[in-house]
C-alpha cells in the first residue's frame, strides 16, 4: 500500500448508517425535522424507498436534539423483531437504556410493567414473563413506558423513532396492533414519534387510509432524492478536502450512475476514492469511476444473480424489461416490445415485486429500485428488442 493511501481517510461510507463528516447533510429536511420535534407540535411519518438515507438522517437529528436541546432519543429498528413477545422485551430494554439504565428506575419499571412480571439480570437487562398468554394490557404497558418515565423525570421530552414501522402489522394476527399502538401514542404528551418506512405503498395505506387507526395521525414527510446541486457539491468538496481533484464532469457521472440515490452515490464515490488513492494519484480519472462501477457490480454479482434466479419467469421478464426501459405506464406496445406476459399476469407480478422492494413505483415512473442492479442486468442481456 502506498504512503498516500495509508494517510488519506476515505470520506465516503456505505453499507451501514452514516454519521459525522461522512454524513450527507440534507440541511433543509434536517432543520425541518429538528424544528418540528423540538416544538413537539406533531408526530411525523417519514417515508422513502430503501437506500435514501432515512435511518442515517434520523440518527443525525436525534444526535443534534440530544446535544443542543437535551432531548433524549431512540431509533428502534422493527425489521429485526420477529415476534410480538420479542418486541415487548426489546422495546422495554431500549427505553430503559435510553434513560441510562439507571438503578432508581428499576422499581418504577417493575410497577409500570406489572402484567409482564419483569426481572432484571446482573447487567440490568429486562426480562419479561408473559404468563399463559399475551394480553392487550401488557402490550399497552410496554408502549406507555417512555411517557411514564418521562413524567417521573420532570416531563422532559423524548423522541422515539420506529424504523420500518410498516412491519408492526406483521407482528401479530391475534391483536389489533395498529389500534393498540395508536391508542397509546395519542395519549402521550411528552413523547414525540417519528415513523419511518421504506415500503412507501404500505406506509401510505397505513397513514392515509381513513379506515386505518393511524389515519391522519402524523405529518407526512416524504424523503426525496437530494437536490442535484447539493449532491455534486458533496462529491467535489469531499474529494477536495482529501486533497484530490474530482471534476464536475466526473461528479456528474457518479451522480448519473447512482441516480442520485444517497447509498449508491456514496458507494461509487467510495470505490472511486479507493481506486485513485491506490494508484497514488490526486486527480480522479474517468477510468477510476468506470472501474469503481465495475467493482461494485462484481461485489454484488452473486446477490444480483440470486435475485434473478429466485424469480418466476413472469417476474424475471418484467425485471429485465424495466432494467432496459423504465416506463410511466404499461401499454400494449411495451408489453409486446419486451415479450411480457398477458396484462393480468403482468400486473400481479408488478404488485409482488413492489412488495419486496425490487421495483419502485411512483405516479411518474415504474423502475427498478436499485439502479446498479438494472445496470448489471443490462450487462448480461445480449438480446436487444426494438420497436417494430
Amino acid at each position: 500500500m502506498t504512503k498516500q493511501s495509508e494517510t488519506m481517510k476515505n470520506p465516503f461510507k456505505f453499507g451501514k448508517e452514516v454519521s459525522g463528516y461522512q454524513f450527507y447533510d440534507r440541511q433543509e429536511v434536517t432543520h425541518s425535522l429538528i424544528r418540528k420535534l423540538r416544538d413537539g407540535s406533531t408526530n411525523i411519518v417519514l417515508f422513502a424507498p430503501r437506500r435514501y438515507g432515512k435511518t442515517s438522517l434520523i440518527l443525525k437529528v436525534l444526535e443534534q436534539l440530544s446535544s443542543r436541546d437535551d432531548i433524549r432519543g431512540l431509533c428502534f429498528d422493527m425489521t429485526r423483531i420477529p415476534t410480538l413477545e420479542r418486541f415487548c422485551e426489546e422495546y422495554a430494554n431500549a427505553i430503559h437504556a435510553m434513560f441510562g439504565g439507571r438503578k432508581e428506575l428499576v422499581h418504577k419499571l417493575m410497577d409500570y410493567l406489572a402484567h409482564l412480571h419483569p426481572t432484571f439480570s446482573i447487567t440490568g437487562e429486562v426480562k419479561l414473563d408473559y404468563g399463559a398468554k399475551m394480553s392487550a394490557t401488557s402490550i399497552a404497558e410496554v408502549l406507555d413506558l417512555p411517557e411514564k418515565l418521562s413524567r417521573d423525570l420532570g416531563d422532559k421530552p423524548i423522541v422515539v423513532a420506529f424504523d420500518e414501522f410498516q412491519e408492526v402489522a406483521e407482528l401479530s394476527k391475534e391483536f389489533p396492533l395498529e389500534k393498540i399502538f395508536r391508542s397509546c401514542i395519542q395519549s402521550h404528551k411528552n413523547v414525540r414519534y417519528v415513523f419511518l418506512g421504506s415500503k412507501t405503498h404500505l406506509m401510505k395505506r397505513m397513514f392515509g387510509d381513513a379506515t386505518r387507526p393511524f389515519y391522519n395521525s402524523a405529518l407526512p414527510m416524504p424523503l426525496r432524492k437530494p437536490p442535484e446541486a447539493e449532491s455534486l457539491e458533496f462529491l467535489i468538496s469531499r474529494f477536495r478536502d482529501a486533497g484530490m481533484a474530482l471534476s464536475t464532469e466526473l461528479a456528474q457521472e457518479i451522480l448519473s450512475t447512482s441516480e442520485n440515490i444517497p447509498y449508491y452515490l456514496q458507494a461509487i464515490a467510495s470505490l472511486t476514492f479507493e481506486r485513485t488513492t491506490d494508484e497514488n494519484r490526486t486527480e480522479v480519472l474517468p477510468s477510476d469511476v468506470a472501474i469503481a462501477v465495475e467493482d461494485f457490480l462484481g461485489i454484488n454479482a452473486e446477490l444480483y444473480d440470486e435475485r434473478l434466479t429466485g424469480l418466476s419467469d413472469a417476474k424475471r421478464s418484467l425485471v429485465e424489461a424495466l432494467a432496459r426501459e423504465p416506463i410511466a405506464k404499461f401499454d400494449e406496445a411495451y408489453r409486446q416490445r419486451h415479450r411480457l406476459p398477458v396484462t393480468s399476469t403482468l400486473h400481479t407480478a408488478l404488485g409482488e415485486l413492489v412488495d419486496i422492494d425490487l421495483i419502485d413505483r411512483t405516479p411518474e415512473c415504474i423502475r427498478l429500485a436499485d439502479p446498479l442492479f438494472a445496470r448489471y442486468i443490462r450487462s448480461k442481456i445480449t438480446t436487444v428488442f426494438t420497436a417494430e
